[in-house]
Formats: C-alpha cells, sequence, structure tokens
C-alpha cells in the first residue's frame, strides 16, 4: 500500500470500537468519539461501561 492510499483510507474510514471491522464513518455509528458498526457493539459497550 502507498502513503496516499493509507491517507485517503483513515479519511474515509474507521475501526469499530468493539471489533475493530474498519467501516466507512458516514456509516458509522458515534458515541462519545467512538465508531461502531451497528446498534449491538454501541450498546455492548455502553454496557460494559456501567459496570
Amino acid at each position: 500500500m502507498s502513503l496516499l492510499s493509507d491517507a485517503m483510507r483513515s479519511t474515509f474510514t474507521t475501526k469499530c470500537a468493539v471489533c475493530g471491522a474498519v467501516i466507512r464513518k458516514r456509516d458509522a455509528l458515534d458515541h462519545e468519539g467512538l465508531a461502531f458498526c451497528s446498534v449491538l457493539h454501541e450498546a455492548e459497550y455502553i454496557v460494559s461501561t456501567l459496570d
């Protein structure tokens, strides 16, 4: 991979805070600055922080 393609990928993609899946930033669910690939993973994260 070139540095340019890595830079472009980081501009448009992010990783789910729970599973690490690479997702488009525009499709990610945001909670307190963290990205999630699904409502389920967002909920799992929120529940895990309640303990």
